[in-house]
Formats: structure tokens, sequence, C-alpha cells
């Protein structure tokens, strides 16, 4: 409620400045440059604040839904209602005999609810998550890395809402693959294949640090990235990328490398 008074005051502040005075200042520059039709200049000055507005009002609401500090609430999943136990029993069984070890179920509270059970892996350094949010029939597994320099690795069975991950979550140094129908043994194998491949190529370094206060630190600093990243993101270019992203290929549907291409063809 509070986010939303401030934005309503800046968005009439914004208008009454923008009539009164920095208007007059662009359409006098716009006519001064004598090539622009006059019939232009004023359309320029009358749409540009409305494309500010939407930019900078949609910016803060979009921001307000992500909390700038994580908070995970421990639980037990058995006694949230519409949770799909059996698809987290098999993922749990899956991953246990794969060496990984249940640390935790965590609620995450934000826009919408989001139940996880966190596990670690004592000889690969990595973690893997069980998600779902309740009501929602998917249950998808991730199994993250965390490597010096604020790089990530991530590779998940399934990513809902991909299309606003790609638009408006993805991160230059977050790197994000998606393997649709994959088991977790499979998955485990692809992640740290790569995982090696992107050590070696950036010449990076694996955190090691397993615990459950890494955890929630990555995950925080994760967070902290991802918002910064959103206020420099223009919502409009964002709105378009969503839109165009049903004309992607599967490959690019499934996968952001970031930076990564780009630098390890420059090391290379």
């Amino acid at each position: 409620m509070k986010t939303k008074i401030i934005t309503y005051i800046y968005a009439f502040s914004f208008i009454f400045i923008w009539n009164a005075f920095v208007a007059k200042v662009i359409l006098q520059f716009l006519l001064n440059l004598k090539f622009i039709p006059a019939d232009i200049c004023y359309v320029i000055t009358n749409i540009i604040p409305f494309i500010i507005l939407f930019e900078v009002v949609a910016k803060i609401l979009f921001l307000s839904t992500i909390s700038s500090k994580l908070k995970f609430v421990p639980t037990q999943l058995e006694a949230i209602s519409q949770i799909d136990t059996k698809a987290f029993n098999s993922y749990t069984n899956a991953l246990e005999s794969l060496g990984f070890t249940r640390i935790s179920d965590l609620e995450l509270s934000e826009s919408s609810l989001t139940v996880a059970r966190i596990f670690s892996h004592p000889k690969h350094f990595c973690f893997a998550e069980v998600m779902q949010a309740p009501g929602r029939s998917l249950v998808f597994c991730a199994i993250g890395s965390a490597l010096e320099k604020e790089w990530s690795v991530s590779f998940r069975d399934n990513s809902p809402t991909q299309a606003i991950v790609y638009a408006f979550l993805r991160r230059p140094r977050g790197i994000i693959v998606v393997q649709h129908g994959v088991t977790p043994e499979e998955l485990l194998r692809s992640h740290l294949k790569f995982r090696q491949k992107i050590m070696r190529d950036l010449n990076l370094q694996l955190l090691p640090d397993i615990s459950m206060e890494a955890y929630f630190d990555q995950s925080q600093r994760s967070r902290t990235r991802l918002r910064k990243a959103l206020w420099r993101k223009s919502v409009i270019i964002g709105l378009v990328e969503m839109g165009l992203f049903s004309l992607k290929s599967e490959a690019q549907k499934s996968e952001w490398l970031g930076d990564y291409a780009r630098l390890a063809v420059r090391k290379g």
C-alpha cells in the first residue's frame, strides 16, 4: 500500500513538473531543429512523459513484488495443502541416491507462496532445490553452483513462466539451462560437465561452502543483483522480448548463457 501511494505521488508530481517546465523546453528544442515537422514535435513532446511514467511506475510496482530481503521460513511440506508430496518424495529419493543430503524444507512468501526442499552435495559442492507453488501442478528440480566473481550456474528440469524469466529475470553472470523431461541423474551430470567447462574457460573457482548459511547468503546476493538488473532494464523492451519469446528456437528458449559465450571467445 505504501509503495502504491508513493508511486501515485511521484506520477502526479512528474506530470505537473513536465507540463509546467520540461515540456516547453523540449518542444522549443525540437522546433529549433527545423528538420522535424511541428506536428511531429508536439506528438513527441506529448508521448515522452507517458513512456517515462510507464517505465518508472511499472518498474516500481514490479520491484515491489520482489522484496530486497529474502525471508525463508522452515516448514513442513506435509502440513501445506495442495502440495504434490508424491512428486517431492520421488525427487527426494532420486537426489539422495545421487549423494545429495536433505537439509531443509522452506517456505518463501512474496507475491505468491513458494515452497522448496533444499539439498546439498558434499562431494560435488552444489545445491539442489525441489520447488512448487501450492495450487500449481508444476514441481521442478534445480541444481545450482556458485562460482567466484558472482557467477552462478543453474540447471533445471522445468521452469515456470520461461518468457518472464528470459525477459526480466536473467542476469549477465547467472547462467540458466532448462532440460525438459530429464532425470535428476542426467540433470546433475549435465550440470557438472557444464560447470567444469565454464570454470576452465573463464578461469573461475568453485565456492565450496554448502552450508545452509551459504545457501541463504548466495540467494540473498543473487536477489540483490537481480533487483539491480531489473532497475536498469527497460520495461518496454522486456515486454517486447516476452512477446517475441515464442518465436525463438527451442535451444534459445531453454538456455541463457549471459556473458559467458562472449568472454569465453575473448579468452580463447
